[in-house]
């Protein structure tokens, strides 16, 4: 019997139907479609839902609770995903959800939420599940249940736009196009040529911080090589459509003048400048989000931003940084390394292949190497490898680009000298980016000279130093140590502080290429037969 009163539509059909039928023929698409219907019902059927109707690839289901359509439709995109597909036979399905009050007539369902749930379904992706804010109300509070908010959508024949929903599953796929609606943001956004891997927890807190009202500045600290870009360019692109004028990126790497900052945000945006008010007077106006790119080299125009802020109140920035802006109402965003797999034991694939920069590794190297896969003989050493590389995702790219030519196994024993082996990046990305010794040159040259210095004093220590270490071994002042962690060169732990292997790496040349090498080396040599001495003295004493 049908669901009545408050109940929850489902609507699902496949995508891309018409070139899988006639790549296939008419013969294989209906095994396929008829497979798709078994498995669909079997998953709908264990959480109540009435087959209201089936039209082609379509599929009409009532529910009569919200949780239980939510958990139909993960069940079902579950089936579809692991079913052993013939070559060109995976179906992916769209799937659409919207709870209402609906009037049944006969065996079927009548009224103005039937039409809203049909458009919702429409707007979606293969493997896409959207929810309507009404849904998502219902059941925001549930045990793992995850929505992301995919912004405000004007659907077919509906005068009011109405707040759509993802519902986000981690066996799920994450990251899809924008949604199928006549909404057009400007932008000049570009699509990313590969997915964001292991940042999905970070694109959500990114995302949810944005949309608080009291944020208006977020600053992605980290060192060079973390993802920052990658990571502000696909929030701004899930965040686009809450913006009425769009969202924008500016490219700042070639600046080097703050008073350049000004004319570069205006050229971003088609805004001729006409006077010196000019970008503050369109601003003013403007709802949207602003991508700063690289604002290290330019930190000094940090006020400019907090000016502009004040004379836009409907204006958000993501700006990417190796070091906080240091301005009112910023809200610092570290991206910190990849998860890391557990090393030292017996290593399966299956122990680290949820992993984050594990599953970097495998993806970027099946796109050079389209066999590539983690295995027993491998899996160990693709675990050691993202270890050494500390979870960087530039460096992790840059080896998995080797694959052609090197087992994970025989990049180990490269990395003795991972300045010269990782390099070969991309040629469409900036130089900074195609080597990692481009990249972290690329900090240095921001240091101080003051800075600098001591960077290259600290790579005596190997395993990590305290302040007053640094300060005995190095001649460390504490304003500067202070910078080094700033500008995410060091980094604390506890009371402790270390480098990345990979940064350690670099300021060993630094330290090797400078004329007091010998002397560091000694003083941390002497610093440490010292206190040996004097806690073999303790002892003997005790």
């Amino acid at each position: 019997m049908l669901p009545t009163g408050t109940v929850t539509l489902l609507f699902s059909d496949i995508e891309g139907s018409t070139p899988m039928l006639r790549a296939i023929g008419v013969e294989r698409y209906e095994t396929a479609l008829q497979q798709h219907r078994l498995l669909l019902r079997e998953a709908f059927a264990r959480h109540a839902g009435y087959e209201v109707s089936t039209d082609g690839d379509s599929f009409f289901v009532a529910f009569g609770r919200a949780l239980d359509a939510t958990r139909a439709a993960l069940d079902m995109q579950y089936a579809l995903a692991g079913y052993p597909w013939a070559d060109g036979e995976r179906i992916r399905v769209r799937i659409g959800l919207h709870t209402c009050e609906a009037t049944v007539t006969g065996s079927n369902y009548v009224g103005i939420g039937v039409h809203r749930a049909a458009r919702i379904s429409a707007t979606g992706h293969g493997d896409q599940i959207v929810l309507s804010q009404t849904t998502r109300d219902l059941i925001e509070d549930e045990a793992g249940i995850t929505c992301r908010d995919l912004g405000v959508h004007p659907l077919k024949d509906f005068a009011q736009p109405q707040r759509l929903y993802q519902l986000v599953d981690a066996r799920l796929p994450q990251t899809f196009p924008p949604l199928r609606t006549s909404l057009h943001r400007p932008t000049n956004l570009t699509a990313p040529p590969t997915p964001l891997v292991g940042r999905e927890t970070e694109l959500a807190n990114l995302c949810a911080l944005a949309r608080r009202p009291d944020v208006r500045l977020i600053t992605l600290t980290g060192p060079g090589g973390t993802g920052k870009t990658r990571l502000a360019l696909e929030a701004a692109s899930a965040l686009r459509s809450d913006f009425a004028d769009g969202a924008f990126q500016v490219l700042l790497q070639a600046v080097r003048d703050p008073a350049l900052l000004l004319p570069t945000m205006a050229q971003a945006l088609d805004v001729r400048q006409a006077g010196d008010g000019a970008l503050a007077a369109t601003l003013a106006v403007k709802e949207l989000l602003l991508v700063l790119d690289n604002f290290e080299q330019i930190i000094n125009g940090a006020g400019t931003l907090a000016e502009l802020l004040a004379q836009s109140p409907r204006v958000k920035l993501f700006v990417t940084s190796r070091e906080p802006l240091r301005i009112a109402g910023e809200q610092v965003f570290p991206v910190q390394p990849l998860g890391l797999p557990e090393t030292g034991r017996a290593t399966s694939p299956a122990d680290i292949a949820d992993t984050a920069a594990v599953r970097l590794f495998v993806e970027r190297a099946q796109s050079v190497l389209p066999g590539f896969a983690l295995t027993l003989q491998n899996a160990s050493h693709v675990a050691q490898l993202c270890v050494r590389l500390d979870g960087l995702p530039l460096a992790i790219e840059l080896a998995a680009a080797r694959v052609s030519l090197l087992s994970p196994e025989a990049m180990l024993r490269r990395l003795g000298d991972r300045l010269k082996f990782l390099t070969g990046g991309a040629r469409d990305v900036p130089q900074r980016q195609q080597t990692l010794r481009n990249t972290l040159q690329w900090s240095h040259e921001l240091l101080e000279p003051g800075e600098r210095m001591l960077f290259a004093r600290l790579a005596v220590f190997a395993g990590g130093f305290t302040v007053e270490a640094a300060e005995v071994v190095c001649d460390a002042e504490i304003d500067i140590l202070a910078a080094l962690v700033d500008r995410n060169m060091i980094r604390r732990v506890g009371e402790r502080f270390d480098m990345l292997e990979t940064i350690r790496d670099f300021a060993r040349e630094q330290l090797a290429a400078s004329a007091e090498a010998a002397a560091v080396r000694d003083r941390h040599a002497t610093c440490f037969e010292d206190l040996a001495e004097r806690a073999y003295a303790r002892r003997s004493h005790h």
